[in-house]
């Protein structure tokens, strides 16, 4: 294995995977009432040992009713959301697998390449995403959309401009240097 082979395209994509992992554990929707009660929540400053308990118990009702309201990308339970998270899931294993692949010399002929491959399911995966961004789970007049659909939609397009560059150097016959030869090593 020599990192050095890595495409600076396969080091984005590999890195926004991550991203995406970690993205897909925030809130991507949530509720009117959802909203309200972290508002609620925000508000409420509990002070003093009997004095504080109503103001306690107010914030953890309204923490409570918040958390019930808000769903992240494994919580969603449409059968669109099951067919995201499968895309969600994975271009984060197709990418981190191109970017290992690389490193460990395995090469293939374009234009069926891991980073192509990768770039695609990141591509139709997007596009789901940005489906769902529209058409939310529940009525939409209630439904919000949070911090996570975005960040998403940005990680997942990251992924599939790198993993894009890095076919156009497979296809020009660039993507296949040496590391040894960019550090001086002799063989």
């Amino acid at each position: 294995m020599n990192f050095q082979r890595l495409l600076r395209a396969d080091v984005i994509a590999a890195a926004a995977a991550f991203v995406l992992l970690f993205v897909m554990a925030l809130d991507w929707y949530s509720t009117a009432g959802g909203k309200e009660a972290r508002r609620i929540e925000a508000l409420s400053r509990p002070s003093g040992a009997a004095g504080g308990q109503a103001e306690r118990d107010i914030q953890e009702s309204a923490q409570f009713a918040a958390e019930g309201a808000e769903k992240n990308a494994w919580q969603a339970s449409g059968a669109i959301d099951r067919i995201i998270l499968l895309g969600l899931l994975a271009t984060v294993a197709m990418a981190i697998a191109a970017a290992y692949l690389r490193a460990f010399g395995k090469r293939s002929e374009p234009p069926l390449t891991p980073s192509a491959l990768t770039a695609l399911a990141a591509t139709l995966t997007a596009v789901a995403v940005a489906y769902r961004s529209f058409q939310e789970p529940g009525l939409d007049e209630a439904t919000t959309v949070e911090s996570g659909l975005p960040l998403a939609l940005v990680a997942l397009g990251v992924i599939a401009l790198s993993c894009r560059a890095a076919m156009r150097e497979e296809e020009e016959g660039t993507a296949w240097h040496d590391g040894r030869a960019k550090s001086g090593a002799s063989v």
